[in-house]
């Protein structure tokens, strides 16, 4: 009996101790262990490296993925409603439920973001870590499928298309009806969001880039389309994007906190059942999008993988190449000028057409035809300097063979050379996967390429207007003859290369756009001068300040005409025929490179021409002064 209630005591004295632990332990510990949905979700996070950005407002991505509480609750922050109803900074209890007519405006304009958002996000997310929300759905139209997708939030979209807010996901599929078998089996296929369209993968697939079992994201920069891994991409589609995505430069890791969405959007999720917008209005394609709960995917993954995926992106060479970039550049231009008649309709076009105008005008006023390409050295209108440069090429193509040739396959040279010092090269970095950027020395390499083919084609173009210079006086024109000669007196081919490396430096910016026009305007036959009057280095400047003294703006348009025909319309007809073709990256670029190798030499020819005329004009004013009475 003793021995009995000596055991009674003693459990009632555990019992205490255990009662006296659990009263002890801090209020909201975790009693149980994950869920095997949060078990799931942790399992195969995705980790997202984003493209470095080392300085403010300049190139690379900003933003990170980051939590909804970034714009929900910020005082700067607005609900707009469908009949003028706003609420200053909006928690998930308000924008819970409503729908059609209901948007977030961020600060800023969307259409001209200058470093607005920029600036604006790097306050607003000061102590909240990045973020990816984890969902899990299934398809009634495929059972036994199980989707995990992971959500990014982004406060901007700053690419092609510009808005603000933007939503962007990956999902994996499972051979599971349940999160707990889910964990006991590994996925079978991914899919990534990208524009309007996805692409997909076998688990197994070696393009899928995985730390573990963590998945691997390559946001493209601006529009945070979802990539499976670094490179630049080729796009002409909602689907695939309009323009050049770039995942393709250093990049930065970046681990979000996993936050499972709950089944029902109640408290802090209300903002689940929020079907406005989550940025503000815009006109077309730059309009803010709705969220996760309005998509296909959201309550159809499989079908949605399935009827929108596609096997791959297209990914361009590291160096693309002369159509490739024009392609880029063009669709890029195209699509900041299209939201800029959006933004400022009335400017815009008033600009545009005031530009038409003056070309208008300016075809107009000159003279095309009669040109007359059989005497060389003579006066002539600006249109009649181009028709007599189209005819002079054509007719004495067997005189400029050698200089278009040795251009075209110096520039095939060149862009050979520049891709293989800059080749893909597979390393272990996620931040790096190919081995590019952090290649300095080969990236110097590509430039110094490029750079060395300029005085080749210098050389060449001197040669041809010696050419023209020899049919001018009814000399032999010995191509060879007159290569020679350029290279032995090569003021002619130093005076080309100080003028276009000068003028391209000014021209790429917008502000000093107007003084590369001021030096062309001075110095556009200076080239020629040098060549026709063997002139020095220096003489061959201060000659051509001689002859466009009066004529400015008239050098200023033909010249421009002329160089745009010879260096910025080749790539502008790859660049087109990109776009209304499916040929191959390397026939586009073949074409712009023979197109080069023909209008190079044209631009050469014009130049000339238009030196003739500059020089006959200032003999024949001479002559007038020198007659005129004292």
């Amino acid at each position: 009996m003793t021995r009995t209630r000596s055991g009674l005591a003693l459990a009632v004295l555990l019992a205490a101790l255990v009662a006296l632990v659990g009263a002890a332990r801090p209020a909201g510990a975790a009693t149980t262990s994950p869920s095997a949905a949060q078990q799931l979700a942790d399992k195969y996070a995705p980790l997202a490296v984003v493209r470095a950005h080392p300085l403010a407002c300049g190139d690379g991505e900003p933003y990170l993925p980051t939590p909804v509480e970034t714009v929900l609750g910020a005082a700067d922050v607005v609900l707009h409603g469908p009949n003028g109803q706003t609420i200053n900074a909006p928690t998930a209890a308000d924008l819970a439920g409503k729908g059609e007519g209901w948007y977030l405006d961020l600060p800023g304009n969307p259409l001209d973001p200058a470093c607005t958002y920029e600036k604006w996000f790097d306050k607003a997310a000061t102590g909240k870590q990045p973020t990816v929300y984890a969902h899990i759905a299934t398809d009634p139209d495929h059972p036994g499928t199980l989707a995990l997708q992971y959500w990014f939030f982004w406060t901007y979209n700053d690419w092609n298309d510009k808005h603000e807010g933007d939503w962007e996901m990956v999902q994996l599929l499972f051979d599971a009806d349940s999160p707990a078998q889910a964990l006991t089996t590994a996925p079978t296929s991914t899919a990534y969001a990208q524009h309007e369209g996805s692409e997909t993968s076998d688990w197994t697939d070696e393009k899928l880039l995985r730390h573990g079992d963590h998945v691997v994201v390559y946001p493209g920069q601006g529009s945070h389309a979802a990539y499976y891994t670094q490179a630049q991409w080729f796009g002409k589609s909602a689907a695939a994007g309009f323009g050049c995505d770039s995942t393709l430069a250093a990049g930065t890791l970046v681990t979000p906190n996993v936050v499972l969405l709950p089944d029902s959007p109640t408290g802090d999720f209300g903002w689940l059942s929020f079907t406005g917008r989550w940025g503000q209005r815009a006109p077309s394609f730059n309009n803010g999008p709705t969220g996760p709960n309005t998509k296909t995917q959201w309550t159809h993954p499989v079908t949605w993988q399935v009827d929108e995926g596609r096997a791959g992106a297209v990914a361009l060479p590291v160096v693309g190449g002369p159509a490739v970039e024009s392609f880029c550049t063009m669709t890029e231009a195209g699509s900041l000028l299209f939201i800029k008649v959006l933004d400022r309709p009335a400017l815009v076009i008033v600009l545009i057409l005031a530009l038409l105008a003056l070309i208008v005008v300016l075809v107009i006023a000159t003279k095309w035809r009669h040109g007359d390409d059989r005497h060389v050295d003579r006066e002539r209108r600006a249109g009649q300097v181009v028709t007599a440069s189209f005819g002079l090429m054509g007719k004495r193509i067997g005189a400029l063979w050698p200089v278009i040739v040795t251009i075209g396959l110096s520039s095939a040279a060149a862009l050979a050379l520049q891709r293989l010092a800059l080749h893909r090269r597979p390393s272990d970095d996620l931040t790096d996967v190919y081995g590019v950027a952090n290649r300095p020395l080969a990236v110097v390499l590509v430039v110094m390429i490029s750079l060395a083919l300029a005085p080749v084609v210098s050389v060449f173009l001197a040669a041809t207007s010696r050419i023209v210079e020899n049919l001018a006086r009814e000399r032999s024109a010995d191509p060879w003859q007159s290569i020679a000669l350029s290279v032995r007196r090569p003021a002619g081919a130093l005076v080309q290369l100080t003028l276009y490396l000068v003028v391209t430096a000014l021209a790429s910016s917008l502000f000093l756009l107007p003084i590369a026009l001021v030096l062309i305007s001075f110095f556009a036959v200076s080239m020629p001068a040098a060549v026709v009057e063997d002139l020095g280095f220096v003489g061959a400047f201060r000659r051509s300040t001689q002859l466009t003294r009066g004529k400015h703006w008239r050098a200023i348009f033909l010249s421009a005409l002329l160089i745009w025909i010879g260096f910025s319309l080749p790539g502008a007809v790859g660049g087109l025929v990109l776009l209304v073709t499916g040929w191959p990256f390397w026939v586009t670029n073949l074409l712009v490179i023979l197109l080069s190798a023909i209008l190079l030499p044209l631009s050469a020819i014009g130049l000339t021409l238009q030196f003739y005329d500059f020089r006959q004009e200032d003999a024949r004013d001479a002559v007038a002064k020198v007659a005129e009475p004292v």
